[in-house]
């Protein structure tokens, strides 16, 4: 009888716990304004990492959070409302400001009337901070792409306004830990804004689209051309720390050399933060934002790598969209790259089993080097680019397995490039999933990798046929006509527990991506599909 009435009273206090929680995902608007006026209401797609895991406070009935941030340069004002407030006992009421105040700027929580603000003259005066670096056009809108050092004070006051965004709407997404010396040089906004001229009198003309940060990797100069190493080399030896990495100017807020800037020095650009907002998303507007930071970044010629810091699914999904558009129009060497079936070439001997298969030999290897350096594109992703290049000029009615029994042998073209190519695909796929099939039998080991790469061939045919269709549009290359793509967050039913990886070895390893793992890196995390 005890226990039945110890049972009652859990399920009473659970219900009478569950009456005033609420869902702070549910509860929780953010709205874009332009002076007075509302123009885009939308909700967060994750809020666990302000409220925790179950996403829900106590203590409030009817509870509302509104987070508004003017369009220009995303001052924040919070407003919470709601009924009545829990009263039993010592139990208090979830701090909700409490919770908010690490992911806000100190003046999102004051009483300051935003309309005094909106009849200020500053905001139709308001200008990007930084340099336009590029403009386009839109189903008949204009819009600009701004970029600017975080050593500038507006740019990095408009960071952190905005920055409750990214663990909001991207899975795993942290908010920038910036110091305040001369290293934050090495710290770079991107803003994509709406341009409206004919915007009311005392407004801004400027509407935030979207936003990206990225920031500067010193590397060796290893993947320099030969000359270039010479030369970074000759930089480089003899020189001690104190030469290279001065003490900061104080008075100018950087470092003064005489070997120059370590910014010169040979680096990598690394691309760390990256949203479309969501009303603005599937507009293409995501396409354009990541080719014009591909572009500006990889420009100067210390650069040797564009890379990208832990990406979700969506962005990966982007990112393979552009760069493969772009090396196929404006990369002959990668536009000519095609599977070697010449078994002149690809003798018996150089196929045994148990032997390394010779990619080089399947994919040209000189001239993928040479695209390397020149595209300066990481060569995890480069290779992923390669294998669906080339997979494209493979029919799909010859993409079977059951159409390989001949192997190399095969009389049919195309089926002897499909064998070659499944070859070359799994030399990378097993070389990056090593330490997991390692620890199968040999038969098992075989049967995994197959279907590891069954995957990875579907989310290539899909891409593809993306691919193609944006290449035989009519007016592929007008700005503006873009194909519909999501940028930002994944969704919670996405995340994944897997195996876990260092982001060094990640980083700087072998040289491609694992497969059907997550990777686990500075506090973000993502399954990788391929």
């Amino acid at each position: 009888m005890a226990n039945e009435f110890d049972d009652e009273q859990t399920e009473v206090l659970k219900q009478h716990v569950e009456d005033w929680s609420t869902n702070t995902t549910e509860c929780f608007t953010i709205q874009l304004l332009k002076g007075k006026t509302v123009t885009a209401t939308f909700q967060p797609s994750f809020t666990y990492p302000i409220f925790g895991e179950e996403e829900r406070v106590f203590g409030y009935k009817d509870l509302s959070i509104t987070l508004s941030f003017a369009v220009h340069d995303l001052q924040p004002r919070l407003e919470i409302q709601h009924g009545k407030l829990f009263s039993e006992g010592d139990v208090k009421p979830t701090d909700i400001k409490e919770a908010l105040a690490e992911f806000l700027p100190a003046h999102a929580f004051g009483d300051a009337s935003r309309d005094k603000g909106s009849k200020d003259a500053a905001g139709a005066s308001f200008k990007p901070p930084g340099a336009i670096i590029k403009g386009y056009m839109s189903k008949g809108r204009k819009y600009e792409i701004w970029c600017s050092s975080l050593t500038d004070m507006v740019a990095r006051q408009i960071l952190e306004n905005m920055e409750i965004m990214i663990p909001m709407f991207i899975e795993g997404g942290s908010m920038l830990q910036l110091g305040q010396d001369w290293s934050t040089q090495r710290w770079k906004l991107f803003l994509l804004y709406e341009v409206d001229r004919k915007s009311t009198p005392n407004t801004s003309p400027y509407s935030l689209v979207g936003y990206g940060t990225s920031y500067r990797v010193f590397t060796f100069p290893g993947r320099a051309s030969a000359t270039e190493e010479t030369q970074d080399l000759g930089m480089l030896h003899g020189g001690s720390l104190e030469t290279l990495f001065p003490p900061p100017d104080q008075s100018l807020g950087q470092p003064s050399s005489k070997a120059g800037s370590p910014l010169d020095l040979p680096s990598r650009e690394r691309l760390s933060q990256f949203l479309i907002l969501p009303p603005f998303q599937g507009e293409g507007h995501g396409q354009q934002l990541y080719n014009t930071m591909y572009a500006h970044l990889t420009s100067p010629s210390n650069i040797r790598e564009f890379t990208v810091e832990d990406p979700n699914e969506a962005f990966d999904d982007l990112r393979d969209l552009c760069d493969l558009l772009y090396l196929r129009a404006n990369v002959p060497e990668f536009a000519a790259l095609r599977i070697n079936t010449d078994t002149a070439v690809l003798t018996p001997e150089k196929l045994l089993p148990g032997s390394l298969i010779p990619t080089d030999l399947i994919v040209d290897g000189a001239a993928r080097e040479r695209i390397r350096q020149k595209t300066k594109i990481e060569q995890r992703q480069l290779n992923r680019l390669v294998e669906m290049h080339t997979l494209s000029f493979i029919p799909a009615s010859h993409r079977s397995r059951s159409r390989l029994t001949r192997k190399e042998k095969s009389s049919n073209a195309d089926d002897r490039a499909y064998w070659f190519w499944r070859l070359y695909a799994k030399q990378r796929l097993y070389v990056h999933n090593r330490d997991e099939l390692v620890q199968l039998e040999r038969a098992e080991r075989g049967v995994r990798l197959e279907g590891v790469l069954d995957e990875v061939l579907e989310g290539y045919a899909g891409l593809l046929e993306r691919v193609e269709s944006r290449e035989s549009a009519e007016g592929w290359g007008v700005e503006g006509e873009e194909e519909e793509v999501v940028e930002g967050a994944t969704k919670p039913s996405q995340r994944k527990r897997k195996i876990v990886v260092d982001e060094d070895e990640e980083e700087d390893g072998e040289e491609d991506d694992m497969v059907g793992v997550e990777v686990v890196a500075n506090g973000h995390k993502r399954p990788r599909a391929k």
